[in-house]
């Protein structure tokens, strides 16, 4: 220390040291977001993701029945939007976080975060109308072959999880093994009264609303990157869902084209496709964060297909041995790629 060196003079205690703060300034509402799935163990993600693959096909089932009832799929579709809808709200209430995610929404949201709910107005509308045409166990088979196509494509993006996942080998024969399962779902139906073109027509159709799914739940997962609340895309994306379904029922009343028959009160159950709704894009906003678009689609089918199969056979639906070969394939698609990751070049991850 050199010989000119002052100290300090004292502060005078009755002066602050910084001005006081008014009572009244608003403070941001920043608590800490739970944790997303990106660390978790492999094997709750992929329990996640069984889960919501039996909840679609009960879903399925659900807005099926509605539709059959004579509500038309357009609007179980819409019943089934607003159902999630309130299920999210009511969610939000219990867990006490309607201002934290006000907050999150009037600052940081973007408009994309509620378009990412178009894409799962397809499929709503599809299996509501398909499932009375070719069943459960075939409607879910090829929506999850739509699913499995356009995923592949989102995870070498990158779109949705911490960092890209680059095409391998393995990946590509489990989307092979995927196709071969649609394949013998659609065929599955050739002794049945629907005719075989009309299965195709319905297969497909079925298999173009699933890729819209997956492009939901990639959005949903792109969204609880930036926030951290799985919850949260579930009400973004439902209030964009629930919009367009709105729009789409107008128009089908302006032109006569919509059935206001609703179920009676006694046959509740059929307006459950909602809240279950609810649950199956917080399981899969959740865990898609650890598995990606593929493995999620392909997790999801084991949990499906068995619910699937077990629905037909209690309702007294026939479930041809294709049926059954065609789960077996989707499940072995799935073992296929579930499996750890391994670093691949450019900063992606082979899976």
């Amino acid at each position: 220390m050199s010989d000119d060196y002052t100290a300090p003079a004292p502060k005078d205690p009755s002066v602050p040291e910084d001005p006081p703060v008014p009572e009244d300034t608003p403070t941001p509402i920043v608590p800490p977001a739970p944790k997303d799935a990106s660390s978790a163990p492999l094997i709750l993600a992929v329990l996640a993701a069984a889960l919501s693959g039996a909840l679609v096909a009960f879903q399925g089932n659900f807005n099926g029945a509605f539709n059959a009832h004579g509500g038309g799929p357009l609007l179980a579709g819409w019943v089934s939007y607003v159902g999630t809808f309130i299920t999210v709200i009511i969610i939000m209430m219990v867990q006490r976080n309607v201002g934290t995610f006000l907050e999150i929404l009037r600052t940081r949201s973007k408009p994309w975060w509620y378009y990412v709910g178009f894409g799962g107005v397809p499929i709503v509308v599809a299996t509501s109308w398909g499932i009375p045409i070719v069943g459960v166990a075939i409607a879910s088979v090829c929506s999850v072959a739509g699913q499995t196509i356009i995923s592949l494509v989102f995870d070498q993006r990158g779109v949705g999880i911490p960092a890209p996942i680059a095409f391998s080998g393995r990946r590509v024969l489990a989307t092979l093994v995927a196709l071969a399962g649609l394949a013998l779902a659609i065929s599955a139906s050739s002794g049945t009264s629907t005719t075989l073109w009309a299965t195709i027509a319905t297969g497909l159709i079925i298999a173009i609303a699933g890729a819209g799914l997956s492009a939901q739940n990639v959005g949903n997962g792109a969204v609880v990157a930036r926030t951290g609340y799985p919850l949260l895309p579930c009400l973004t994306s439902v209030i964009g869902g629930t919009a367009l379904m709105s729009v789409i029922l107008v128009i089908a009343a302006a032109t006569g084209n919509l059935s206001l028959t609703f179920p009676p009160l006694s046959s509740w159950w059929m307006y459950l496709g909602g809240p279950v709704g609810a649950a199956i894009v917080l399981c899969s906003a959740w865990a898609i964060r650890r598995l990606g678009a593929f493995r999620l689609t392909l997790a999801v089918v084991a949990g499906q297909m068995v619910t699937a199969v077990l629905v037909d056979l209690a309702a007294g639906t026939p479930v041809p041995p294709t049926t059954i070969a065609a789960a077996i394939t989707m499940v072995l698609a799935t073992t296929l790629v579930v499996v750890s990751a391994t670093p691949t070049a450019r900063g992606a991850v082979g899976r």
